[in-house]
């Protein structure tokens, strides 16, 4: 039994789906730039959970949004003197091209967020009726998280209630007292082309209900698992949670993931410390794209994993052995009865899988098969079954072992 650790419970739970088939929610790029290594440690693991969850016979139907519009993506548009469309449309592109080099699976929808301005102010008219959320002296509507008593339930945060303190940028630091946050945002001259005529007056979407629209027109307003980094708990899913409850009444995930952040020689990652790579940055250097997706599946992802060279070295000479090794099966004529090895393997493969997902020990599982096989000296049926049980793990890692 599949058992994954939920973010709102804070144990590892068994996977039970709520219908036939599996609905997955993952926070996808804001595209006002490239997305680094560290945001695809997530989507990578994201992509081996869809992989696995259909290696195990479930239907899977995955939404990656893309948020085209928020305020920093408006700053940088502005800063780069781009239209938000062109600029949005170009690192859109991008993500495309990196999400195929490193050979992740394509979400059944990429919704855009600027394609369902309706479908947000419809959500926030329920929430505005539910007395969920308020018009500020500004214009802008509002969530007032005082209505809603289960706030900081996933971030496992008291909610301290003081004097109300509306902020117009909803990326400013974090306070004691919580403020409430913006579900639409009026029009201001900063904001150029970029807004809507609706029913909430002349604006914009905020960032959080963004989420909570796209989720629940292509997923419905329950879904099994909900998946971002550790940086999205507090406050953007806490946010899509209330957004949720205020308007549909529910929580709209069973089980909440989040990976870990991304180490690099030692330190946070940022241009400032000259340690700040995207996946092109590094093909850019002549490292092989699986070899940069093989380290970052090294450790399990609610661990940090520290991204170093050293270890990207290593990745490229544990892929070009089992390469080796899997073309040596082609032509495979000893005497050896190896299929055992096979058998033992997957099942090997399938304990560590099971146990929250745990792509570090599936790469040691991967590898000590490796060795054993070039010990063995198989026959021809025993090589077959060998090869196949390779295909079975690569189908669920997405290294590309068969792809030359």
């Amino acid at each position: 039994m599949l058992k994954l650790f939920n973010t709102l419970t804070r144990q590892k739970e068994e996977f039970l789906p709520l219908g036939e088939v599996v609905g997955i929610y993952t926070c996808g790029p804001s595209v006002y730039q490239y997305a680094h290594i560290g945001n695809f440690r997530t989507f990578i693991f994201e992509d081996v959970l869809v992989r696995y969850l259909r290696f195990k016979g479930y239907k899977v139907k995955r939404v990656m949004n893309i948020t085209d519009i928020e305020d920093k993506a408006l700053a940088t548009a502005r800063k780069e003197g781009k239209s938000l469309w062109e600029m949005t449309e170009y690192y859109s592109r991008i993500f495309f091209e990196d999400m195929e080099t490193l050979n992740l699976l394509p979400a059944e929808v990429f919704p855009k967020a600027t394609e369902h301005v309706p479908e947000i102010v419809d959500i926030i008219k329920k929430m505005m009726t539910r007395g969920f959320a308020y018009c500020g002296k500004d214009g802008s509507v509002y969530y007032d998280i005082s209505k809603f008593p289960d706030w900081g339930k996933l971030s496992h945060l008291k909610l301290k209630l003081g004097k109300k303190k509306i902020k117009r940028d909803e990326w400013g630091e974090e306070s004691s007292i919580i403020s409430d946050f913006a579900l639409w945002k009026s029009y201001e001259k900063e904001d150029g082309d970029v807004f809507w005529i609706t029913e909430l007056g002349k604006g914009r979407p905020g960032w959080h209900i963004e989420c909570s629209a796209m989720s629940s027109k292509h997923l419905g307003t329950r879904f099994d698992i909900h998946i971002g980094g550790v940086d999205n708990i507090f406050p953007h899913h806490e946010n899509v949670i209330a957004q949720n409850f205020g308007a549909f009444g529910e929580n709209p995930s069973k089980y909440w993931l989040h990976c870990r952040h991304l180490m690099v020689d030692g330190r946070k990652m940022s241009k400032s410390a000259s340690n700040y790579y995207t996946p092109r940055d590094l093909t850019g250097m002549g490292h092989k794209p699986m070899a940069i997706k093989y380290l970052l599946l090294s450790m399990n992802y609610r661990r940090r994993l520290n991204f170093t060279f050293e270890g990207l070295r290593e990745a490229e000479e544990k892929i070009e052995k089992i390469c080796n090794a899997i073309e040596r099966l082609e032509n495979a004529s000893g005497r050896d009865d190896a299929g055992k090895l096979a058998v033992k393997a997957m099942e090997r493969f399938e304990k560590v899988l099971d146990d929250n997902l745990n792509t570090g020990k599936a790469l040691e599982v991967l590898e000590e098969f490796t060795d054993d096989c070039v010990k063995q000296n198989p026959d021809k049926e025993s090589s077959e079954k060998i090869r196949e049980t390779f295909k079975k793990m690569d189908s669920v890692l997405g290294l590309g072992l068969f792809s030359s």
